[in-house]
């Protein structure tokens, strides 16, 4: 007797057809998730520089509370004629450089700056976006230029009404309840910048600010609008994102980007020198 055959066994495949339209099916939802995603993640980051800002901020109001309510010095060009909030007078030059000592020296002129013993680690003074765009060509080329490599944010000059005191003063030339509640104290600078990028950490209002979170893609300077917003932080001790087209308006910084005099429409929360009409300098 001869055993039956058996039906040979089907093979169950994908046609090609079949096949391109899942693959079809996975980069339209790929590109559905990941924008969700990178939002996600990007608002992430906003919150984590709010919250160093803030906590920069409480070292502020604790080193006013030890110094007859003045704030710590903002900074005023380099080479620095004194210690500041984020660095001590002997930090070395950074400029033109990108390599590991000098970022370590820098970290070890932070720990001897005015506000080392009221924050608890220079981590805190840098944006983790502005960590990881140093890896681009941009990126990487923006951070080399800087002066000043261990922050990304700058305190207004407002101040010290945007000008250079007497060598005797080593903090704020106004005391803290005399200034603005409401006045921004300190914000994450500008991505690229036309002239003094971190040259030092004081700057004037309509310098600009930076746009990493939310934006399209990296502006070429400090003038082009690219749809991102900038955490900052005020002198109440709050932190808030701020739009660049809200930060370039009459209301705050003015209209007019710097070289360009300012033009605002102040004393506002971005110009409050008490020692001037408009607040500006």
């Amino acid at each position: 007797m001869s055993t039956p055959r058996l039906p040979a066994p089907r093979l169950n495949a994908f046609t090609l057809i079949e096949l391109l339209v899942v693959i079809a099916i996975i980069a339209i939802l790929a590109g559905m998730i990941l924008p969700a995603l990178s939002k996600a993640r990007d608002r992430a980051l906003l919150a984590n520089d709010l919250s160093g800002i803030r906590q920069v901020l409480l070292g502020a109001h604790l080193f006013a509370s030890d110094n007859l309510d003045y704030l710590p010095y903002p900074s005023w060009g380099y080479p620095a004629e004194r210690d500041n909030w984020c660095h001590a007078k002997s930090i070395v030059s950074g400029a033109g450089k990108d390599d590991a000592l000098t970022f370590s020296n820098q970290v070890e002129s932070f720990k001897k700056g005015q506000l080392a013993p009221y924050v608890s680690t220079v981590k805190l003074l840098t944006c983790p976006k502005d960590l990881a765009e140093r890896g681009s060509a941009k990126g990487k080329a923006d951070f080399k230029k800087r002066e000043i490599k261990i922050t990304s944010y700058v305190w207004n000059g407002a101040i010290i009404s945007y000008a250079t005191p007497a060598p005797t003063q080593i903090t704020s030339s106004f005391k803290l309840g005399a200034l603005r509640t409401t006045g921004i104290l300190m914000w994450e600078g500008p991505e690229s910048e036309e002239q003094y990028l971190f040259n030092d950490v004081g700057n004037q209002p309509h310098e600009g600010v930076s746009q990493r979170h939310g934006g399209g893609r990296r502006p070429k300077d400090q003038k082009e609008y690219v749809g991102g917003v900038a955490p900052v932080g005020r002198l109440d001790g709050s932190g808030t994102p701020l739009k660049m087209q809200t930060w370039f308006s009459p209301d705050y910084a003015g209209k007019a980007i710097w070289p360009a005099t300012a033009n605002p429409v102040g004393p506002n929360d971005c110009w409050y020198n008490p020692s001037s009409k408009n607040g500006t300098y």
